[in-house]
């Protein structure tokens, strides 16, 4: 009896440890919620990104300049955004996943958000999500386009799923005996950025080093996927994915000095 409380003692202690010394890419996830937002009159759009532990993030492209900001806003804000995501009827909606109206010009939202732990992904005109929505998601986007700007981000990966007509023009080019070879999990997961971009679809993963982009790179072309070192296609047991590596930054182009007035001729 005694050499059993023992074993037991010595296992209650050995689980401790390994509760203990578990590693910090083990824990839970924030839950967070990324979405595009492209304007109807101009056909320019931004993305942004919150968790629920207050990390943001917005990349911001116009034709003369691409930015990105990066770091915390206030945990109230991020509450009472997906407080209001989770409470959305269109959001929660099994049977639309997509709302649009004819004479609309206003702002469209492209939203993934995880919902009673399913990832969903919701396009619909902003004005449809409801005054207490737009009114939150307008206080987080002021916060989080007064953030500073990030200029350490390599870029950014981004993967999209590749469906229907898409899926059946891939298939045609990359088929060999009329087969595509998919990519195990195990493989993919050796690259995290790729993994990443792959379990949540249209969501921008930083890509932090040189290193990564060149690792990234090199799966690439040793794998011989279709496209380019960039913006390529990636058959794996998860589906197939078009994947597309963007930047984070992009310098202001230099203004031209302007041409010098030609001296007047003298009298």
């Amino acid at each position: 009896m005694k050499r059993k409380l023992l074993l037991l003692a010595a296992l209650a202690v050995c689980a401790a440890s390994l509760t203990a010394f578990r590693p910090y890419n083990q824990r839970g996830k924030a839950k967070t919620a990324w979405m595009t937002v492209s304007a109807l009159t101009t056909g320019q759009e931004y993305y942004l990104e919150v968790s629920q532990d207050g990390q943001a993030l917005m990349r911001v492209e116009t034709p003369k300049s691409l930015l990105t900001r990066r770091g915390a806003i206030k945990p109230q804000l991020v509450k009472d955004f997906f407080r209001e995501i989770e409470n959305s009827e269109i959001i929660n909606s099994q049977n639309v996943k997509q709302s649009k109206m004819v004479f609309y010009r206003g702002d469209m939202l492209k939203v993934s958000a995880y919902i009673s732990g399913e990832l969903t992904r919701t396009e619909a005109p902003l004005n449809n999500f409801g005054e207490a929505f737009s009114y939150a998601f307008t206080q987080v986007k002021k916060a989080v386009a007064a953030l500073p700007q990030e200029k350490k981000l390599r870029g950014f990966l981004r993967a999209e799923p590749v469906e229907g007509e898409a899926l059946e023009a891939f298939t045609q080019k990359a088929a060999v005996d009329g087969e595509v070879k998919n990519i195990e999990t195990k493989d993919v997961n050796r690259l995290r950025p790729l993994m990443a971009a792959i379990k949540e679809p249209h969501r921008l993963v930083p890509i932090e080093t040189e290193a990564e982009a060149k690792e990234l790179q090199d799966f690439v072309t040793a794998r011989q996927l279709q496209g380019l070192r960039t913006l390529f296609y990636i058959p794996t047991t998860r589906g197939t994915f078009k994947c597309e590596i963007v930047e984070a930054a992009r310098a202001k182009p230099a203004q031209k000095p302007a041409p010098a007035k030609a001296a007047a001729p003298r009298k």
